[in-house]
């Protein structure tokens, strides 16, 4: 079975609603097992009262610990080692509970073996001149009674990074024993070791009654303490019935709270993980179409770390690509647009002289460049080919498109631009070009170039047919002598 997020929502719920009915059980059966002498509901109530009050400052503790020691800044300050961070993660948990106090310790730290014998997780208490749970010498008297968890931090691959401890003092313990009815003769809040032998934490009553066995002994789950009761001999009935029904409605309560709660996550996590996700789907598909954006915000914290990898990747890869398309569409000698470039931008423009658009191209050719090559040799040919590309980028307009389609053979096209202004534009291009080139030191080369200016015809079968007729116009311009333009006036026959 596949896991998603309302079988996980479902599965949280079934287990919580699991601990729910045992804890309330377990209180139940303890609330209503047989005292000697049938004891009073009141007594029965007001002690069950004091434990749950009890128990729910040890859960909370116990609580506290857990989620300190599952979020992210804990366990980074622990993995890394660094004291200073560690301290600093100490001082940030430490704002949020000011009526406790906390502390980081990594695995190697003696402190949790030399004051902590007592179960990670369980919830325990010490008194006395040595200071409770830190370690640090009280002044002069009584010490408080305080109360300390210990939680292990562990990684996302399960390896122990340290633990978590907090303790916090709680003098309304004692306020706790106090509040039993008077029934409950003597009580004691006891605490065991670790040799199973029981110590005595907190007392209230008359201690003469503890000469006699237990009336009753209560174990607080989660902690290492339990109750223990001494009652007066006075017997009044008590209503089991009754009794029950108050710890159903409990149940039925925690349930339906139990039930919102995971309803509300479930409806909350499932809009962030929806949100992220296409966050993600916009991430790839921006990559795919070579773009990407400022920045692509991720709902968890969680994916934080996730999302700015695929940002940086994202942005390599886009980089790459245009590199590389950029350096596909370029001739790699003049620096112009290679032919597969030309041949793109004259489909381009094709396809618009439906649309009435009007379009020229004048195809060049570079006198006596074969007797460059063969007098001086191929370097002074190729700097010629390189100083020519140049030269034409200098002299035409910036909306003008440049390519090299081979060898000696450079075609510009003039786009919306009919045949005349394309002749004013090419006589303009001959008046303006250098007329010499320096090709190597001391070889000085003059520049002239034949060519063949034609106009792009909404009624060609193809293209191609506006540059076969600059072409024929280019040999035409050479046979009368070269270094001219010939223009082609309409569409050959």
């Amino acid at each position: 079975m596949k896991l998603s997020l309302a079988r996980m929502c479902l599965l949280a719920f079934l287990a919580l609603e699991l601990i729910l009915t045992g804890v309330v059980y377990l209180l139940h059966q303890k609330g209503m097992a047989p005292l000697p002498g049938d004891q009073p509901v009141a007594a029965q109530t007001g002690q069950r009262t004091a434990t749950v009050q009890i128990l729910a400052l040890t859960d909370a503790l116990r609580d506290a610990a857990a989620h300190i020691a599952a979020h992210p800044q804990t366990i980074a300050s622990l993995a890394n080692g660094s004291e200073a961070q560690r301290l600093a993660q100490q001082a940030n948990i430490q704002a949020f509970h000011p009526d406790a106090e906390v502390l980081l310790l990594p695995v190697n730290d003696s402190t949790v073996t030399t004051y902590f014998s007592a179960p990670l997780y369980t919830v325990y208490a010490q008194s006395g001149s040595a200071g409770a749970w830190t370690g640090k010498k009280q002044p002069n008297g009584p010490a408080p009674l305080a109360i300390c968890t210990v939680h292990p931090v562990t990684d996302a691959n399960s390896n122990l990074r340290g633990f978590v401890v907090i303790g916090k003092k709680v003098p309304q313990l004692q306020a706790l024993l106090a509040a039993m009815p008077a029934s409950v003769g003597y009580a004691e809040l006891q605490q065991f070791d670790v040799s199973r032998a029981y110590n005595v934490l907190l007392r209230h009553g008359d201690e003469n009654l503890k000469a006699a066995a237990p009336s009753e002994l209560v174990d607080l789950p989660g902690t290492t303490w339990r109750v223990a009761v001494w009652r007066q001999a006075t017997p009044v009935h008590s209503s089991a019935a009754a009794d029950s029904r108050a710890f159903f409605g409990v149940w039925l309560l925690g349930t339906l709270l139990t039930g919102i709660l995971i309803g509300i996550l479930y409806f909350v996590l499932g809009r962030a993980l929806h949100a992220d996700l296409r966050t993600i789907l916009t991430l790839f598909t921006d990559i795919r179409h070579n773009r990407m954006r400022k920045s692509y915000q991720a709902g968890l914290v969680d994916f934080a770390q996730t999302f700015d990898l695929l940002y940086q990747l994202g942005r390599m890869t886009v980089g790459k690509h245009r590199q590389v398309a950029s350096e596909a569409a370029l001739d790699h000698l003049s620096q112009v647009a290679n032919r597969r470039s030309f041949e793109e931008k004259q489909r381009e423009l094709y396809k618009t002289l439906a649309d009435g658009w009007t379009h020229s191209l004048l195809i060049l050719d570079i006198d006596n460049f074969k007797q460059v090559n063969d007098t001086f040799g191929h370097d002074a040919g190729d700097a010629l080919i390189v100083q020519f590309g140049k030269a034409l980028k200098d002299h035409l307009r910036a909306s003008d498109f440049i390519a090299r389609l081979g060898g000696d053979e450079f075609c510009v096209l003039f786009p919306n631009t009919p045949l005349k202004r394309a002749t004013e534009l090419a006589e303009r291009l001959r008046a303006n070009m250098p007329p010499t080139l320096e090709l190597l030191p001391g070889v000085v080369h003059k520049l002239e170039w034949s060519g063949g200016l034609a106009e792009y015809n909404r009624d060609d079968s193809s293209e191609n047919m506006a540059l076969t007729r600059a072409d024929a116009a280019l040999l035409d311009a050479k046979r009368n002598g070269r270094n001219r333009t010939r223009t082609v006036v309409q569409a050959a026959a």
